[in-house]
Order: C-alpha cells, then structure tokens, then sequence
C-alpha cells in the first residue's frame, strides 16, 4: 500500500478523500430514501418511482452543462452555487412530499433537485487528473488516484443504505411511524452533508489551483463529443452502465425467486456485497506496480482484458444454485468493475484537453446513469418471464459484449492515430 501513502502525502489529497466521501455520501442515502419516503406517504409505488426517476434523469442530462460551467469558470466558483440550490431545491420537495402533494408539484421539483446535483465525482476526477498530469512530479500516482476514487464511489453506495436504515431503525425507538420520520431525517442528513462536504472540498488547495490552471481555456461547441475516442469511450460506458442497472434487478428476481419475505433483504445484501468486491478490487488496482506512463493503447487493451472478465462474470452468475453460492461469484465480478471504471478515467485524461476534462467525466455521468436507467427498465419485463434470473444475468453478459467491441474500435483507432503521428 504504499502507493497509496504517497497519495495521501500529497498536499490537499487528503481533503480530497475525505470531505469527497462526506460530499457525496448523502447520494448514496437518497437514492433509497425517497422511494421509501414517497411510497409511505403518496402509499404506492408508481410515484415514488416517478419523482425518483425524475431526480436522476435530471442529474444525467444537466451534468454536463455543470460540467462545462466549471471547466469555464473555475470548480472552486461553480461547484458551491450548485450545492447551496440543491439543498434548497431537496429541501423544497422534502416539505411538498410530507404535505403530501400532487405529482404536477413533485415532479418539477424532482427535476430541479436532481438538476442542481453539484458534480463533485467529475471536479474529483478532473482535481486528480491534473495533480498526476504526466508532465507533472506525481504522474506515477495517475492509476492509484483514479482507482482510490473508484473505490469510494463504491464505498459511498454501500454506505449509504446503511446510514438511512440506522435512522428508521433510531425512528422506530420513538415515533409511530419510523419509515416517514427515518427516510425524512436521513435526506435532511443527506441534504447537509452534501452541501457542507462540497463547500470544504472546494475550498481546499487542489480544487482552488484547479481553477487557475484551466479556467483560461474556454470550450465551444460540442466540446469533447467531438473526439471520435471520446465518443467510443461513451459507447463502452453505455454497454456497461446499461448491465449495472439491469444487475440488481435480476439479482432481485433471483433473491426473491422462492417468494420468501426474506428475498427482499437477501437481495439487499447480496446487491452490497457487488459493491465490496468492486471497492476491494479498485483498491487492489491501486497498489499493484503498473508501468509509471501508460499509454492510451496499453490502457485500452487493459480495458479490453477487465470487460472480458466482467462478461465470463455475468454469465458464471448463472452457475450458482443458492445465494451463498451467487455472493461468492458476486465478489469476483465486482472485483474488475472498480479496475474498468478507473482505466476508464484514465482513457479520458490522455483522449481530451485538460480545459474539457470535467465536461468530460460529466458526460460519463450522464451516460452511466441514463443507460442505468434504461437497463433497469429493460431488465424488469426479462425477468417476470420464465427463467426470468437466468435471462437477466445473460442480458447484463450481452451489455457488456457489447462495450467489448466498442473497446476494441477505440484500441483501433488509438492505433491509427499513433501511427499517423509517427
């Protein structure tokens, strides 16, 4: 781990890790938390469903407006504007849904809310691109940093189910009603730590320089959309954000196959533990001894070699006969997510100019959850048919087979591109 200590040493790395994780810790309350509180009050699903997919379309389609904004005018400036309207915003639907109001209100605040979403995970990754530049004294800290911050995204998502179910369980030692009380307290908690966490982030020495580095440089026109690798590297995203939001869906119907209650919170821990083997391997990733200066082609046949194993991941998910047996392979496959999504970043800082590098990830941003959303959807009818789990664990395998040949197209091109340098 020693990589990882010199990372640390860096100045302000450690502002970055930890207020990071406390920034952005509320996203991982939320996600749950409204649907729970929605579904309480309004006393269906299909609302709740509604104003949450609301809020993370909202976040995907806006992000990368933010994105160019703190390319253009600095992070430092941008970011915090964004994080006080969203917690205004949150705060606004937070009291519409407790006095129980009608969709035409919870919908456009929905919107509003999930808009505002401050764009920490791309300031972040854009903060770390540029401290391990390659012309710089810290480039062999590149992969670490990257892999670091794929870890606690992770980590951020496991973490948060877990803080919104310790207040229900606090609201059920003193109220009547501790699913309204917990899932309220835990988005008003969610509400501060993002705007607290991102306010002391961009107020540290690594988002401050940040600024003063590419604010000079203005994007126009479509930005880094108009980078044919850019452009595969999205398509790839595409392919394996669409087999994350088909995943749960299908690791629920095969949780809740024997029509147990106890298939609910089997599925809720089986879901988690993806997560932790995604986290493991991110840090793993980060340690190993890689080559100090990677090149985009090493880079993407490294991809290539991470997403075949994610798709033999998906497709061994149909071997395992029990829960017990699917947690174990879970571990296994999420080992190489953290791994893809860090060599993804990576692919990303040697592909645009650093003056588009936020806009940059906030286009994965809106990639990832769009076609997460759309797996989810598409997984759903999949699995209510006959052999429904088997079907959906073979639809994520196909994604992911799919984000294969996108890569392969992206290692062809850098090829061609190299050679016409030479």
């Amino acid at each position: 781990m020693r990589k990882y200590s010199r990372l640390w040493h860096l100045p302000g790395a450690p502002m970055l890790i930890i207020g990071g994780t406390a920034a952005r810790i509320g996203h991982g309350v939320t996600i749950i938390a409204w649907l729970l509180l929605i579904r309480e009050i309004d006393g269906n699903y299909a609302t709740a469903g509604l104003v949450s997919g609301a809020i993370s379309l909202a976040t995907a389609f806006a992000a990368p407006v933010a994105g160019r904004l703190v390319d253009r005018y600095a992070a430092a400036r941008i970011v915090p504007v964004y994080a006080v309207g969203y917690s205004l915003a949150q705060a606004a639907l937070l009291i519409a849904v407790l006095q129980d109001a009608g969709v035409s209100l919870l919908l456009p605040l929905a919107v509003l809310t999930g808009a505002l979403f401050p764009p920490m995970s791309p300031t972040l990754r854009s903060a770390w691109s540029h401290v391990t530049r390659p012309e710089g004294e810290h480039s062999a800290l590149r992969t670490t940093a990257m892999a670091a911050e794929s870890a606690v995204f992770e980590l951020v998502f496991v973490l948060g189910p877990l803080i919104m179910s310790m207040f229900i369980v606090l609201a059920d030692y003193t109220t009547t009603d501790p699913t309204v009380y917990g899932a309220g307290a835990a988005i008003t908690f969610a509400t501060v730590t993002t705007l607290v966490g991102t306010i002391v982030v961009c107020r540290g020495r690594l988002i401050q320089s940040l600024g003063t580095e590419v604010a000079s440089d203005k994007t126009i026109g479509v930005g880094p959309l108009g980078f044919p690798a850019f452009l595969l590297l999205l398509t790839v995203t595409a392919g394996v954000a669409f087999s994350f939001g088909a995943s749960p869906v299908a690791i629920a119907a095969f949780a809740t196959a024997g029509g147990e209650v106890s298939g609910g919170v089997t599925a809720g821990v089986l879901i988690a533990v993806w997560s932790v083997g995604s986290a493991a391997g991110g840090v793993v990733y980060g340690a190993l001894p890689l080559p100090l200066a990677d090149t985009a082609g090493t880079l993407t046949k490294r991809l290539l070699v991470l997403l075949v194993g994610l798709t033999i991941g998906y497709a061994a998910w149909n071997i395992a006969g029990s829960s017990i047996q699917l947690s174990v392979v879970l571990v296994a496959t999420g080992a190489v997510i953290a791994p893809a999504v860090t060599v993804l970043a990576e692919l990303v800082a040697s592909t645009v100019p650093a003056s588009m590098i936020t806009e940059s990830y906030t286009w994965f941003t809106c990639v990832n959850m769009s076609l997460a959303a759309a797996g989810a959807a598409v997984a759903g009818p999949v699995v209510d048919g006959p052999n429904g789990p088997a079907l959906g664990f073979w639809l994520c395998a196909a994604a992911t087979a799919a984000a294969i040949v996108a890569a392969a197209a992206t290692g062809a091109l850098t090829v061609k591109r190299a050679a016409v340098s030479a």
